[in-house]
């Protein structure tokens, strides 16, 4: 299927001052997968969901059928979400994509990819996990783009009574990805709790405050107490604004690790800033070069890259960097590179990798702007003969 780089300019009317436009770029196109090598948004207000299954959205649970039938219906459940906040499929840049089982992710491709043709082709991420809703073969979450460059001057959440899902729309503007925190304790709901405090000293650290965070990934076992831990989640947060937040199956001695997305509102600069990505680390935590605790987008653009694995089989050296030179050449193709990572996040499905993984990263990062990070060990990264997938996000080098 021959590739395409396709461009969605949405141009809104703002009041009387004129236009403004928002840009979405699909870079390397498939029809064949549904999906784009990366996608490119500039100034816009991005919606970021919570995990959307195949439930009937009028309370009913998840009825018996195909994977492919449970992600027709998920994207159904999804552009209802997206719809009330002026979003909708046309207009998706990413989805990750949740399986029960590796075996899945042919049949929930071809749908996807049935179901979007016209619309668009997002960057997708396909990740093997339990999930929480009873009788879910799938889960999607998503970012899209909204077509607003609306200056809101704080994050926007929308917790529909109906299905129960979640999205909250991000600001045009700062923005903060806060690297994986864990705390042992005893308990999943105990390290729950006491790890979402330790990353509130980090968003106190930042100058930003709970009320602008805008998703929370969190990665955990064991999976029959993912509920447990959401309700410790979303009490930190009042009824009507609790951010969507996404469960991950990990393999790990720690109960939990979470990381999040944050709005970091403010004026706009007069001009483009120099430095389109900080890096932070806070204070008490031990600095890293392969990982940064924090890194602030300081720019509206965003650049998503669809999960990456290996071209073929091979020993651990040669998958690591089969997938950073991919990497390296599909951002440089987008207008960034390898300083300009913000949010990485690394599933490898054999742990016996890691040690190999880390040590060359470090032929790849700037060990002074290495990308906000977490690492999971996964039951599967969904495709035969591969242990290693890599989630990124990016910002322009200029």
């Amino acid at each position: 299927m021959k590739y395409f780089t396709n461009t969605l300019m949405i141009v809104l009317f703002m009041g009387m001052t004129g236009m403004v436009s928002a840009e979405v770029t699909y870079l390397k196109s498939s029809a064949k997968t549904g999906s784009s090598l990366c996608v490119i948004v500039k100034d816009n207000v991005l919606a970021h969901t919570s995990q959307i299954t195949a439930i009937d959205i009028h309370g009913g649970l998840v009825a018996p059928a195909n994977a492919s039938d449970q992600t027709m219906r998920a994207l159904n459940n999804l552009n209802y979400l997206l719809k009330k906040v002026n979003g909708n499929l046309k207009r998706l840049v990413k989805l990750n994509i949740y399986v029960t089982s590796a075996d899945l992710v042919p049949e929930v491709q071809n749908r996807i990819a049935k179901e979007l043709k016209g619309k668009s082709q997002p960057a997708c991420m396909y990740v093997v996990t339990k999930l929480t809703t009873p009788g879910a073969l799938v889960a999607i979450d998503a970012v899209a783009a909204t077509g607003s460059s609306e200056k809101i001057s704080k994050a926007k959440i929308f917790n529909d009574d109906v299905s129960g899902f979640r999205v909250a729309l991000l600001p045009a503007g700062r923005t903060a990805y806060i690297s994986g925190q864990a705390v042992k304790a005893d308990t999943l709901a105990e390290s729950t709790k006491k790890t979402m405090e330790e990353l509130f000293q980090t968003l106190k650290y930042l100058g930003g405050s709970r009320a602008n965070i805008i998703h929370i990934k969190a990665f955990l076992t064991p999976m029959n107490q993912a509920l447990q831990s959401r309700q410790v989640i979303d009490g930190f947060f009042p009824v009507d604004r609790k951010p969507p937040v996404s469960q991950v199956e990990w393999f790990s001695s720690l109960p939990i690790e979470i990381e999040m997305i944050v709005a970091l509102p403010g004026e706009a600069p007069a001009a483009r800033p120099e430095e389109t990505v900080v890096y932070k680390t806070p204070t008490g935590m031990k600095a890293s070069p392969v990982f940064s605790r924090t890194a602030i987008a300081e720019v509206s653009d965003r650049i998503y890259v669809s999960g990456i694995t290996a071209k073929k089989p091979g020993n651990n050296d040669e998958r690591i960097r089969s997938v950073f030179n991919q990497l390296k050449e599909i951002v440089g193709e987008a207008g960034s590179d390898m300083r300009h990572l913000v949010k990485a996040t690394y599933y490898v499905s054999e742990n016996e990798i890691s040690g190999d993984f880390g040590k060359i990263r470090k032929d790849y990062y700037d060990p002074q702007r290495p990308p906000a990070a977490s690492k999971a060990t996964i039951k599967s990264v969904g495709i035969p003969n591969r242990i290693l997938v890599v989630d990124m996000i990016a910002v322009p080098k200029k």
